[in-house]
């Protein structure tokens, strides 16, 4: 019983706080076994069940490392094979120089292909969307420059001398028109 554990342990000096908490790990880990009987809780522990339960971890280990040594063998022979094919041959010599050639013949012919981009279809798709997008844009400042100038005529009625004065400095002439 745990009370009279206590009071043993409390004669040789030791707390009964750490006598619970270490019957509460020996129980957690397996070590013990712990009833509860009534009010009272009873422990104890068969010296072969430490045992039996070593021996079962022994064997669970060994069919482990069977299992394992099995599965390097395998890999040691797979491993072998894949060397075996991948061995200095005459024959893997001249595929790897012609391997060697054809990246290089790629590697020109792509040089040879960024010279002839100007003229790829896609890329003057493209450049003609940005041109018209271009067009458009300074069509719409054109058309804001000449709002504005109409704007200022009104608002300042007596003065368009002196506005057109101010347009011509900014280099906006009378010849300026929209881009067809």
């Amino acid at each position: 019983q745990l009370k009279e554990l206590e009071k043993k342990a409390s004669k040789k000096g030791i707390n009964s706080m750490i006598v619970k908490d270490l019957l509460q790990g020996l129980a957690d880990d397996d070590l013990i076994h712990a009833e509860k009987v009534g009010i009272s809780t009873y422990y104890w522990s068969f010296p072969s069940e430490a045992a039996i339960k070593a021996q079962n971890r022994i064997l669970a280990l060994e069919e482990e490392l069977k299992k394992v040594t099995g599965e390097k063998k395998k890999a040691d022979c797979d491993l072998a094979s894949m060397q075996a094919l991948l061995c200095d041959s005459d024959q893997r010599q001249h595929l790897m120089e012609k391997l060697k050639k054809a990246q290089k013949e790629d590697e020109k012919l792509t040089k040879q292909l960024e010279k002839f981009c100007d003229c790829d279809p896609e890329v003057f798709g493209q450049m003609a969307e940005g041109l018209q997008v271009s067009k458009d844009s300074a069509n719409r400042w054109i058309e804001n420059i000449w709002i504005l100038e109409g704007w200022m005529k009104k608002k300042f009625v007596g003065h368009e001398q002196d506005i057109k004065q101010l347009f011509k400095q900014k280099g906006v002439t009378d010849d300026l028109d929209t881009i067809a």
